[in-house]
């Protein structure tokens, strides 16, 4: 899954505009997180059409960049916070960060590692019984 990693000036409504604009577009946003740096803010979005809000977001003039994650379902697993790095760490795979949703429905850990391992830890937690939504 790809992870777009938006900067935005760190001022009062910038961020309901960024949420407005891929509202008004009908890009979904699936999981957000938001982290303030002493010069911007960045959000870490996952979205249901990244392709089409790459376009958006770079025709707007948005300064953003891509990276792949894993997003791992966790409603089957009410252990999962814990066996999901448990997996990883058994097959010498470090999570470089991670960030949950926790809707009912829909929850789901997102985690990072390096893009060496992606596929591997991917396929590793797979057969380990997790599902990996695309």
């Amino acid at each position: 899954m790809i992870q777009l990693s938006v900067f935005l000036d760190d001022r009062p409504g910038v961020l309901a505009s960024f949420v407005k604009l891929l509202m008004d577009n009908r890009i979904f946003i699936r999981a957000l997180t938001v982290a303030k740096t002493s010069e911007y803010g960045l959000l870490l979005v996952l979205v249901d059409k990244p392709e089409d809000c790459i376009t958006l977001l770079e025709d707007n003039n948005y300064l953003l960049s891509t990276t792949d994650v894993i997003a791992i379902k966790l409603n089957d697993h009410p252990d999962a916070l814990y066996r999901i790095p448990k997996t990883l760490g058994d097959k010498d795979i470090n999570i470089d960060f991670c960030y949950s949703t926790l809707v009912k429905e829909d929850s789901m850990l997102i985690v990072r590692v390096e893009d060496d391992f992606i596929e591997v830890a991917a396929k590793t937690l797979q057969k380990n019984g997790f599902t990996i939504i695309e």
